[in-house]
């Protein structure tokens, strides 16, 4: 360990209640991605809290009652920006816990959002107070924090101008749940959302059969077709998740609804399917009956690059001498906002918030110790960075 890296320990180590602190603040501030106003407001406090330590922040429009957050360290400085990035939002609405959740048991806090991805917040605004502690003046700093990513930005920008703010970026490190398998994401699938409306007749069973038209068994058919779609040998996935049809048994129903999730490893399976799933709709197998379909959202597939592990390569020397093992490359099925950042052609680690377990439950955990040991690692990261090997 070389006197930077001490340094950044002894800086760590002495931001640790500060840290706890901040933690059980953005935790106990319940609020969902659908809860606008209470979103917006968290957003703001962020940001005041941002001004307070010497960055300067905005919320920028997005289109819809919830902004994103945009704010800069050193943007003065000549070199190109280096990213961070992160969501504000959990999937739990306001209440969904007793107030004041977070809490801390056996090394792990609790509470929602504590692992996806409060303690990420918290760890990318330590690392730019303890960088500017170092001294550090090479490259401007950005950060972006989104308030709608569990909703994968429904009815909003948030998604293009994701891809906006990172383009011209140095690389990106999205904070996002740490992994228990000590591994650091590197690519992402790709995923599309749809939306499909089977319309029918309805009608009393008994009486009425000849001259209905059953929408349940039209969406039957049209469920089938999107199953043959699946394609594990290129990485695709097509998956019906949610339906709802009819009202009693004795009533033909007149209308079916599907939800639908689809994940590619290749970002021209997107348009692909689109196509596929369009046509499939055009033609039911039930007479009299139609179907409609709709692409909420969609995320483009995170794509591995050799910058991106060179990247690691060099995560992994801060790591090493903190005396952690080095930490594998992971390329998972689930989505984030590092897929929208990946359109910028840089490279990104992903998943370098504090590492936890039952995120979207309310068994969400966050290994406490986990916080201080990356945000020392990111930091050593970044204070060293070589920029010539990405």
């Amino acid at each position: 360990m070389d006197k930077n890296q001490q340094k950044i320990r002894e800086y760590v180590e002495g931001y640790k209640a500060e840290m706890m602190a901040y933690w059980k603040e953005l935790v106990n501030y319940q609020a969902g991605s659908k809860e606008g106003e209470r979103i917006a407001a968290l957003m703001q406090q962020v940001s005041a809290r941002f001004e307070r330590e010497g960055l300067s922040s905005e919320l920028l429009p997005t289109g819809c009652p919830i902004p994103m957050l945009r704010a800069f360290w050193g943007k003065e400085r000549p070199g190109k920006p280096i990213l961070f990035c992160g969501h504000l939002d959990t999937v739990f609405p306001n209440g969904s816990y007793p107030e004041n959740p977070f809490r801390e048991e056996d090394g792990k806090v609790y509470g929602p959002g504590v692992c996806d991805m409060k303690g990420g917040v918290v760890s990318l605004l330590y690392i730019i107070k303890i960088l500017g502690k170092m001294g550090y003046d090479r490259h401007p700093v950005k950060v972006i924090l989104v308030g709608d990513e569990e909703t994968t930005h429904e009815g909003s920008r948030a998604a293009d101008m994701l891809a906006e703010e990172a383009a011209g970026c140095l690389c990106a490190f999205n904070m996002e749940t740490g992994r228990l398998s000590h591994e650091v994401v590197v690519a992402r699938k790709g995923c599309l959302d749809v939306r499909i409306t089977a319309h029918g007749r309805g009608g009393h069973v008994g009486n009425e059969f000849t001259s209905c038209a059953n929408a349940v068994e039209a969406m039957a058919g049209i469920v089938l077709q999107l199953r043959k779609l699946t394609d594990l040998s290129v990485g695709r996935t097509v998956s019906t998740d949610v339906i709802s049809g009819g009202t009693i048994s004795n009533a033909v129903p007149d209308s079916c609804r599907i939800e639908v999730d689809c994940r590619v490893d290749r970002n021209s399976d997107i348009p692909f399917l689109q196509e596929k799933i369009t046509e499939i709709c055009r033609h039911t197998e039930v007479p009299g009956t139609t179907a409609e379909v709709h692409f909420p959202s969609s995320m483009p597939v995170f794509e591995e690059r050799r910058e991106t592990m060179a990247l690691l390569e060099q995560y992994n020397k801060a790591a090493a001498a903190y005396g952690v093992a080095p930490y594998g490359p992971l390329h998972p099925g689930g989505c984030s906002d590092a897929s929208f950042l990946a359109k910028a052609g840089i490279p990104i680690l992903d998943s370098l918030g504090p590492d936890g377990g039952g995120a979207h439950t309310m068994q969400e955990y966050a290994v406490a110790d986990s916080l201080f040991t990356k945000t020392a690692i990111l930091a050593s990261t970044i204070l060293d960075l070589d920029e010539a090997g990405i």
